[in-house]
């Protein structure tokens, strides 16, 4: 977040706005990585999986990606609102 920033002045609540729009980019990017290292340990498993007598991927792994894709939309939402009211100012 900036260092200074005077809230109650437009200018404010524009850098306000730009730190809350980088970060939730910031965090997209993670979540987008997270939900690549989630894939890739899923595919592990089930190879792995197709060896054993029982599945080795855990439903919370299967959970934990739907998650994740519910939380990039939710950060698509908050990016659109944030980039509206930037526009709007």
């Amino acid at each position: 977040m900036s260092a200074s920033y005077e809230p109650t002045s437009l200018a404010g609540v524009k850098v306000v706005l730009a730190d809350v729009a980088e970060l939730t980019r910031t965090a997209h990017r993670h979540v987008e990585l997270a939900m690549s290292r989630l894939a890739e340990a899923t595919a592990h498993l089930a190879e792995l999986g197709r060896q054993h007598h029982e599945p080795l991927v855990p439903a919370g792994l299967l959970r934990a990606e739907a998650e994740l894709e519910h939380g990039l939309q939710l950060l698509a939402v908050a990016a659109t609102a944030v980039a509206d009211i930037d526009a709007r100012l």
